[in-house]
C-alpha cells in the first residue's frame, strides 16, 4: 500500500544519494556521506533552505567590456541586435546557480517552467520570468500562476497582447485552464470536461482583455519584476458567467484599470477554489520527483492526500513538497521490494545528466562567472547548443506543452531518449574527461581530472574490488550484481590481476607518474558514465 508516512532512521548513503539525484544538482560524495547521517526530515529540511544567489545581480554586461549587471539596471533595449547573445547568456548565469545551488529551488524552478511555458527562442528578455520562477520556487503556486499570467513574455507568446474587447483571443485563456493550473480532466461532451467547459474559456477570455506586455518598464511593486500592463479602454466591462464547473460564479466587470486586476484576481481564486486544481499540481509534483508510473493505488493513497494538504495550505507548496520527499514511498519503502519501483526508476532529463556530473566528478573549472565576463559569450553559446541542445534539452520547450520526458504518456522520461540524441548523451564520459563538447568538440570549462577524482575520493585504491564497488556506490543508483558488476571489474583489471592492479597503483603513489593507472581508471570512468544505469536516477 503506498504511504505518505514519514520514514524514520537515517537514510544510509544510498536513499542520500536517492534524495539529491532527485532534488538538488548538487550531487557530490561528501553531502552524500553528509546526508547519509540524516534522517529523511533533517536532510529534506536543509534541501529546503535556500541559499544566496552566487551572482544575484545576473549577467553582466560582457557587449561593452564591462561587470554591470545589465538585466536587473532596466537597461533592457541596450544593444538590441545582441539579443540572441544576451539569450544565451540568461540560460548561461541560470545553469551556473543551478550547479552551485544546495537547496531545491532550481530543481522547483525547472519544474514551474516546465508547466508555465514560454518557447519563443527568438527572444532573449526572459530574465525576469526566470526570476520569478526562482522567486516562488517554495512559494504559493497561486500567486505564481496570477504573476506569471501577466508576465510580458507570456502575454506576447500566447496572443493575450490580441485580446480585446469585441474581438476577444481565447489563447491564453485556454492555456490556463487546460495546461497551467486545472487542466481538463475527462471529456463529458462537446466542449465540455470534468473541470471547465468551452463556455468558461469565453469568459476567461473577457476577463483578460486589455491585458498586455510592456517594455519592461512596469515593474510588480511585490516583486520589483517587469511586469505586463492593463488598457481599460481595450477591456471588456460586462460581467462574467462561468459554467456549472465553476457553480455559475459570476465575476464584476472592472470599474477602472486598477479594477481590472481585481477582477483577475477573482478569476485566479475561483480555479483555484476547485480541489482539481490542486490535485493537478500534486500529480505533477509526484511524475517530476518521483515516478512516471501513476497508477489508482498511487491516485488514492499519494495524490489525493498531497493534493488535499497542497489545498488546505492555501497553495504554499513548501509542506506539500516536504510531506513527498520525507514519505516512505518515495524512498520505495512501503511495500516488500524496495528495489523494484523507485530509485533508479526515471530516466535524467539532458540537463540533470550533464549538471549533476559536473558536480559528481568535480568538473567544475568555470571559476567565478561574473568575474569572467568572456564566458556568457562563446563558451555560453557551444554549452547550450553543443551540449544540452545536442543531447536533447532546450531551456524552450518545442510546444507549450512543455517537455514531453515531464508529462508525454506513456514513455514520460523515457522521452528524452530519441534517435537523434542517444549517441550524444553517452558521450559525456568523453566530454568530461576531454572538457570538450558533445558536438562539434568545443572547449568549455567543465573537465574531469579521472586520476585525481579516483585519488581524492576514494579510499584503499589498491584494492581492485573495494575501488569498484566505491565507484558503482556512487554513481549508480543501485549496485550492480554477477555479470554486470564482474564487467566493471574487468573495466578496471582487464588483463591484470588485483595483485597488479596493487602494485601499479603503489607505483604511482610513490613515483607521481600517472601513466600506468591512469589507463585502467579511465576505462572504468568511460564504462560507468556511458552506462544504461547511469542515465537513470
Amino acid at each position: 500500500m503506498a504511504s505518505l508516512n514519514t520514514r524514520s532512521g537515517l537514510l544510509g548513503k544510498r536513499l542520500a544519494a536517492h534524495l539529491l539525484r532527485r532534488a538538488t544538482y548538487q550531487v557530490t560524495k561528501e553531502r552524500i556521506e553528509e546526508f547519509a547521517n540524516k534522517t529523511a526530515v533533517q536532510a529534506v529540511q536543509e534541501l529546503l533552505t535556500v541559499p544566496d544567489f552566487i551572482h544575484p545581480e545576473g549577467p553582466v554586461d560582457w557587449v561593452n567590456g564591462n561587470n554591470n549587471p545589465w538585466l536587473t539596471s532596466g537597461n533592457y533595449d541596450e544593444n538590441p541586435g545582441n539579443g540572441g547573445r544576451q539569450r544565451d547568456a540568461v540560460w548561461f548565469w541560470l545553469c551556473n546557480e543551478m550547479l552551485h545551488d544546495t537547496s531545491v529551488r532550481h530543481k522547483m524552478t525547472l519544474f514551474w517552467h516546465s508547466i508555465f511555458v514560454t518557447e519563443i527562442d527568438n527572444d532573449w528578455r526572459i530574465f525576469d520570468l526566470v526570476r520569478l520562477f526562482q522567486l516562488f520556487a517554495l512559494g504559493n503556486v497561486k500567486t505564481l500562476a496570477y504573476k506569471v499570467s501577466l508576465d510580458s513574455k507570456m502575454q506576447r507568446y500566447l496572443n493575450n497582447n490580441a485580446n480585446k474587447k469585441g474581438s476577444p483571443n481565447e489563447n491564453y485563456a485556454r492555456e490556463f485552464l487546460e495546461l497551467f493550473t486545472i487542466l481538463k480532466g475527462e471529456q463529458i461532451g462537446d466542449g465540455n470536461y470534468t473541470n471547465y467547459t468551452e463556455h468558461d474559456i469565453q469568459q476567461a477570455a473577457r476577463v483578460l482583455t486589455g491585458f498586455r506586455d510592456s517594455n519592461f518598464d512596469n515593474k510588480d511593486p511585490e516583486t520589483g519584476l517587469a511586469t505586463g500592463t492593463a488598457g481599460f479602454y481595450n477591456h471588456d466591462r460586462g460581467n462574467k458567467t462561468f459554467s456549472a464547473a465553476f457553480d455559475f460564479q459570476e465575476i464584476t466587470g472592472a470599474h477602472n484599470v486598477e479594477d481590472m486586476y481585481r477582477e483577475f484576481q477573482e478569476f485566479v481564486d475561483m480555479v483555484f477554489a476547485k480541489e482539481a486544481t490542486a490535485q493537478s499540481f500534486a500529480r505533477r509534483l509526484y511524475r517530476f520527483f518521483v515516478s512516471d508510473r501513476l497508477t489508482d493505488e498511487i491516485e488514492q493513497d499519494i495524490i489525493q492526500p498531497l493534493g488535499a494538504q497542497l489545498y488546505n495550505d492555501g497553495y504554499n507548496i513548501q509542506n506539500t513538497l516536504a510531506s513527498l520527499l520525507t514519505s516512505v514511498h518515495f524512498y520505495d519503502e512501503d511495500d516488500g521490494d524496495s528495489t523494484n519501483e523507485i530509485i533508479g526508476g526515471k530516466l535524467k532529463s539532458p540537463l540533470e545528466l550533464y549538471l549533476t556530473s559536473i558536480n559528481l566528478f568535480d568538473a567544475n573549472q568555470l571559476g567565478t562567472l561574473n568575474d569572467n565576463p568572456g564566458y556568457y559569450d562563446q563558451t555560453a553559446r557551444y554549452f547550450l547548443d553543443f551540449n544540452l541542445k545536442t543531447m536533447g534539452f532546450s531551456f524552450y520547450p518545442s510546444s507549450v506543452e512543455g517537455y514531453p520526458g515531464f508529462y508525454k504518456a506513456p514513455g514520460y522520461s523515457k522521452s528524452w531518449f530519441d534517435q537523434a540524441n542517444i549517441a550524444f548523451r553517452y558521450k559525456i564520459s568523453n566530454t568530461l574527461i576531454e572538457g570538450k563538447t558533445v558536438r562539434n568538440n568545443r572547449t568549455i570549462p567543465f573537465k574531469a581530472d579521472v586520476v585525481n577524482f579516483f585519488r581524492d575520493n576514494f579510499i584503499h585504491q589498491e584494492y581492485a574490488d573495494e575501488l569498484v564497488n566505491q565507484m558503482l556506490e556512487l554513481t549508480l543508483p543501485e549496485m550492480p550484481t554477477g555479470e554486470r558488476y564482474e564487467y566493471f571489474r574487468q573495466k578496471l583489471l582487464g588483463e591484470l590481476s588485483p595483485i597488479n592492479w596493487m602494485f601499479e597503483w603503489q607505483d604511482y603513489l610513490q613515483s607521481g607518474d600517472d601513466s600506468a593507472v591512469k589507463v585502467a581508471l579511465t576505462d572504468l570512468f568511460e564504462a560507468v558514465v556511458s552506462s544504461p544505469e547511469f542515465q537513470t536516477l
